[in-house]
């Protein structure tokens, strides 16, 4: 061997085939890429919910009110008819108020946890696609599920008493589409699809829980606030409401994928 020849290679395959040129040392399968750290996930998905809520907070504290029918003028005392197309009147913006409300709520959370799940997959084209996707499913969820439970709440309110069975149903199933829409998004944004049917379940369920938490925790501690409407009477009441079902809604969709996660990876 001359000195100008090249060294024989000591690492070479046994049955004299050289290597191709450029072949990487080892493949990793997609399924073996390294999953997210379960810390990262819990903060990321922690402060989505906590700033969807203080911001969906902020924005129905600015259509509050705002949709209040004018007092029923009469000369004498009002009709039947005149009475029953008041109640009409402020049933129907009560619902207008509510159903942009939760609306909000529901696209605040959609989008919050969608880039949660992006950022901490480490893919921003998979946060920017949750975060639209949630944004648009939340806000429809919850409009559609106000102008579903509005008329059932308007059928059994009996305006002399706290109905907290009544608050529970209504709450509970408004906070629990909102944080199934969430869950989706989060679920989309951290494992494709593979995560969705977990993360939506997840995230329902913690919305459920928050809603009873609040519920049960408003009559105790603000009696005078009436926390059993849908949107009651103080500002502070309100924005709890708001922050307590997207947190929990966060809470169970980051533990559900989470779970997921570790049962597929076996880990």
């Amino acid at each position: 061997m001359t000195p100008d020849e090249p060294a024989p290679n000591s690492e070479a395959d046994p049955t004299g085939a050289p290597p191709a040129a450029g072949a990487p040392s080892e493949v990793v399968p997609a399924d073996r890429a390294p999953a997210p750290s379960a810390r990262t996930t819990w903060a990321l998905a922690l402060l989505a919910g906590l700033a969807a809520g203080l911001a969906a907070g902020l924005a129905g504290e600015a259509i509050y009110g705002r949709f209040i029918p004018p007092l029923l003028h009469s000369s004498g005392f009002p009709s039947a008819e005149e009475q029953q197309a008041a109640e009409r009147a402020r049933l129907a913006a009560e619902t207008r108020e509510v159903m942009l409300t939760f609306g909000t709520l529901g696209a605040a959370l959609g989008l919050a946890l969608g880039l949660a799940g992006g950022a901490a997959r480490r893919d921003p084209r998979a946060a920017a696609v949750a975060a639209g996707l949630g944004a648009v499913l939340g806000a429809v969820s919850g409009a559609v599920i106000v102008q579903i439970l509005m008329p059932v709440y308007a059928k059994f309110y009996h305006p002399d008493r706290d109905d907290l069975l009544l608050a529970l149903c209504i709450q509970a199933g408004i906070g629990g589409a909102l944080g199934a829409s969430g869950g989706a998004a989060f679920g989309l944004g951290l494992d494709g699809r593979r995560l969705v049917v977990r993360s939506i379940l997840g995230g329902l369920l913690g919305a459920v829980l928050g809603a009873v938490i609040f519920q049960i925790a408003g009559v105790l501690a603000f009696p005078l606030d009436q926390t059993t409407k849908p949107l009651s009477e103080s500002t502070v009441t309100r924005v709890l409401s708001r922050l307590i079902v997207a947190l929990f809604a966060s809470a169970g969709a980051a533990n559900a994928a989470l779970e997921a996660t570790r049962v597929k990876t076996g880990s």
